[in-house]
């Protein structure tokens, strides 16, 4: 019996010990790092984000018809391009909130840079933010969801999450080429925490 528990204190003090020891190493990787605050097994409502899911056209509250998203798009929520972007970044909308950028990456990365004004949406912390988000949203016109670029999907999980939330459909837009495509293409950047 003593053998039994001798043995079992010892894989304790050994799991401590690489516990401590994996702890201490993630905090000195930089930007590597696993933040340990973020829920990386999210997963976005797939009836949502499957294109087509959602009918052709929808109804709002007060009756009026919507357009839904194209069952034959690639994607679910309607795409802009990088000009479409800068035209509507450009626009006076943008500073009197009726056209509002959402950034979808992590705290690390937003306050490197991101599109200046933007508010910011980690999905994977998104009881975090989602209730500032929607302060921003409700009401705008057009809403500009964005992330890294490239093959980083958290722009679209966001997008997903506001439509949960009753943002129209018709107010989302996506920009599938994020923040890498708009600092590649030199235009304004912010640092720091959002402003409110």
């Amino acid at each position: 019996m003593k053998r039994v528990a001798c043995t079992i204190s010892q894989a304790l003090v050994l799991v401590l010990i690489a516990t401590g020891l994996g702890l201490a190493t993630n905090a000195v990787r930089g930007k590597d790092r696993i933040d340990l605050r973020r829920d990386y097994f999210r997963r976005p409502d797939p009836v949502r984000l499957t294109t087509g899911a959602p009918a052709a056209t929808t109804s709002s509250a007060d009756g009026a018809i919507q357009p839904g998203p194209d069952p034959n798009a690639a994607l679910p929520f309607q795409v802009l391009e990088l000009a479409e972007v800068k035209q509507l970044f450009d626009d006076p909308k943008t500073g009197t909130g009726q056209y509002v950028f959402v950034d979808a990456r992590a705290d690390e990365p937003f306050q490197r840079g991101h599109i200046p004004g933007a508010v910011q949406c980690d999905y994977y912390r998104i009881d975090f933010y989602i209730e500032s988000v929607l302060n921003r949203v409700l009401g705008a016109e057009k809403v500009v969801v964005y992330c890294n670029g490239g093959d980083c999907e958290d722009s679209l999980h966001v997008c997903g999450e506001l439509l949960n939330s009753q943002i129209p459909w018709g107010s989302i837009f996506l920009f599938k080429g994020g923040w890498q495509e708009w600092q590649q293409a030199g235009y304004p950047v912010e640092t720091g925490p959002a402003r409110e």
